[in-house]
């Protein structure tokens, strides 16, 4: 009888124990993408460098869509830019258009977006205006520039020559979106940008662009759908 309540009672204090252990609890995996950015290029004659997580640069990127009835076909167009809290320099590189029809879906599918920047890759892309990639049926690139004092420059259609070159390193997707990791090389000009028009700035001397060269480029970042 003894030896029955002994057990009993060991098996009363095993159960309060083992209700007060602490469960780990294992969170499910991730699938985060693995997003990382930076740029690199001689402007104007100095090395300009940014790289995530370096003096609070990250990159970031959206898109932009531009709808139209059908049967006139409706565009996105991908930023992908850094910048930081702790500068004034920041670069916005654009890249359009992808072009599909809105009245068989609101927005371009994950296969068209991923067919649109491996078509691209590899293959020389000219630079344009922003207003060119709206209003025209092309593929073009653009470049904004802001300087370490605040003054804003950017690439100019109207030069010729000027290409870049585009690497798909990885398509991915997350709880994010969907997302191109690329790689793009290049050199262009870049004009100053009047801050009280918003428009290239015409020096009153010689009439023409106040303009700086980028030279040697290499920008790695990611575009998203």
């Amino acid at each position: 009888m003894k030896l029955t309540r002994f057990a009993l009672y060991a098996f009363f204090l095993v159960g309060i124990f083992t209700s007060c252990i602490d469960h780990e609890v294992i969170p499910p995996p991730s699938n985060k993408a693995d997003l990382n950015a930076s740029f690199a290029a001689t402007i104007n004659g100095d090395l300009i460098e940014m790289t995530q997580n370096v003096n609070y640069f990250t990159g970031y990127a959206f898109d932009t869509l531009i709808m139209n009835p059908s049967p006139m076909m409706s565009k996105e167009i991908f930023t992908s830019g850094m910048s930081s809290p702790q500068s004034m320099r920041s670069i916005a590189f654009r890249f359009g258009s992808l072009e599909w029809d809105a009245s068989q879906s609101s927005e371009p599918t994950l296969a068209m977006f991923n067919d649109y920047h491996q078509t691209n890759s590899a293959t020389p892309i000219p630079f344009k205006n922003m207003a060119s990639l709206i209003a025209n049926s092309l593929n073009g690139v653009e470049l904004t520039y802001v300087d370490d004092t605040g003054a804003v420059w950017k690439s100019d259609e109207t030069v010729p020559g000027q290409l870049a070159n585009f690497t798909v390193v990885k398509q991915t997707s997350d709880g994010g979106g969907d997302y191109s990791l690329f790689e793009v090389t290049f050199s262009c000009l870049v004009k100053y940008i009047d801050p009280l028009t918003g428009t290239y700035y015409i020096d009153a001397t010689t009439g023409g662009n106040v303009a700086i060269p980028v030279t040697n480029a290499k920008y790695r970042a990611w575009f998203k759908r």
